[in-house]
Order: structure tokens, then sequence, then C-alpha cells
């Protein structure tokens, strides 16, 4: 890639830059390299370049804006992902059987808010949310047997623990699952 060193050039694709800051990384440095590629081969045709010469040069290639709303057509954008956002469905998932066991609202909402951190997650795929989403079916079944047993024998049943147990277990496993396939899209 060749370089551009005029000052109009310079902040011309730093304007670009930053209107291609959403773009994947690897799309946003061909953008940058082929408007490179085209000033320096401009610059390179008429050597002895005005500062309205190379305003006109930049002006035939186009507005950064428009630039990049070309270069995002069909492509998705690629949006950040915090580690909260991609740890706190693996943890509350499960963490909503156990929390069953103990309290059914504090049950209840760890497992809705799992739910809507997982689903609005960008960085798994549809097929994984839904794995996730029917790993925490059992869930509210277990809650509803946790409650009524817990009502009719006594918080320390052993038939509350065959409820509990799956609770937790297979959305653990689900968020196992979901552990893999998010490294396995990032990577």
């Amino acid at each position: 890639m060749k370089t551009v060193e005029h000052p109009l050039a310079v902040a011309y694709l730093e304007a670009v830059a930053r209107e291609a800051a959403a773009l994947a990384p690897e799309r946003r440095n061909e953008l940058l390299a082929d408007l490179t590629e085209h000033i320096a081969v401009a610059f390179a045709e008429q050597p002895a370049l005005n500062e309205a010469e190379v305003q006109a040069v930049l002006d035939r290639l186009g507005d950064p804006c428009t630039i990049v709303a070309t270069a995002r057509e069909g492509e998705t954008i690629a949006l950040p992902v915090s580690k909260w956002h991609s740890l706190a469905p693996l943890i509350l998932l499960p963490l909503a059987g156990l929390l069953g066991g103990v309290n059914l609202v504090l049950g209840g909402i760890a497992m809705i808010a799992g739910l809507v951190l997982l689903w609005a997650a960008p960085h798994w795929s549809r097929r994984d949310k839904i794995i996730g989403t029917a790993a925490t079916l059992p869930v509210p079944v277990a809650l509803v047997g946790v409650a009524f047993t817990a009502a009719s024998t006594g918080p320390l049943d052993p038939e509350l623990l065959t409820l509990v147990v799956p609770s937790v277990l297979i959305p653990a496993a689900a968020s196992v699952h979901l552990f893999r396939a998010g490294r396995r899209m990032s990577s």
C-alpha cells in the first residue's frame, strides 16, 4: 500500500476511518487501502498538485459518509460485545434453577433476565439461542414443582432435590455449549 502524505488526503482518510468504525476490521482496512491506492495513483499521475487539485481528487472519490454507507450495504455491522453481556446469560440461566429452589421470585427473575440477555446478544447464532432457551424450560416446571413439594412435604425432602438438580444441571450444560459456541464465533 502506498502512503499518502498531503494533509488534506490524510484528513480525508481519517474521516473515512471514523465513519467506518462499525465495519468489520478487515472490511475497514480493505476500504482504506483501496482509497489510499486511488489517491496515490491520482497523485502519481499529476505530481505537482496544489491544494485545490488535491481537493478535486478527494471530491471525485466522494463524501466519506457516502463511501462508508456504500461499503455497509450487504454487510452486517460488527457490534462490540462487552464481557458482561457474554457472561451474564451463562451465569443467570443455571443460577435460575438454584435460586428457584430457594425463592421462586428470584429464580423467575434470574431466568427471564438470562433469556433476555441471551436473545439480545449478537454473538450467538439463532440455533444456539434456541438451545439455551430450550434448556431453561425445566426451570419453570421445577419451580412450580418445588413450590408444591415444599408446601406438602417440607423443604428438605429428597423429591425436592430431584426437581432442583435437573433445573440447575440442564441450563449449566447449555451454558457450557453457549460458552463454546461464543468462543468459536469470536475466533
